[in-house]
């Protein structure tokens, strides 16, 4: 890996800049800072799913996860996963519940409300953030940065 770093941080940084540019073409456009706390909470929040054997298949697509599904994630943790101040994920974080794109859990930490990919509009902007990652993945294959085993 290596040896590659420089045609692998392309792949993931153009990947980040498309899913940027995503977001951005949504009616709730969100800055960068955003966009690493709103995915951050996002896969933190769909771990508990992604660890199961088998995924439930009414949970492979964009339907509602039920919210026992749901893990919350502290502004401790979004800071400590990020790398960002703890101080500016807590500032962001506070903007982003005022705006909407997250709701405080009853659990502790954050989440974002129910509904979020209807709500912002993220079904269509969806196809082109997977085909970026697609081509992205093909790429570090095809390169022999990664490799694909098959099971």
């Amino acid at each position: 890996m290596a040896a590659n770093w420089r045609i692998a941080m392309f792949g993931l940084a153009n990947l980040f800049l498309t899913t940027h540019r995503a977001f951005q073409s949504t009616d709730t456009a969100i800055n960068p800072t955003e966009l690493q706390i709103y995915l951050t909470v996002a896969v933190a929040n769909v771990q508990k799913l992604m660890r199961e054997r088998q995924i439930p298949e009414q949970f492979t697509g964009t339907d509602i996860l039920p919210r026992e599904w749901v893990v919350p994630i502290s502004r401790n943790a979004i800071a400590s996963a990020t790398g960002l101040p703890r101080e500016t994920v807590r500032r962001q974080v506070e903007k982003m519940i005022e705006r909407g794109l997250l709701i405080e859990d009853p659990r502790g930490g954050v989440t974002p409300p129910e509904g979020m990919v209807e709500k912002l509009g993220l079904a269509p902007i969806l196809e082109p953030i997977m085909t970026e990652f697609t081509r992205t993945a093909e790429m570090l294959i095809r390169l022999g940065v990664i490799d694909r085993q098959e099971d």
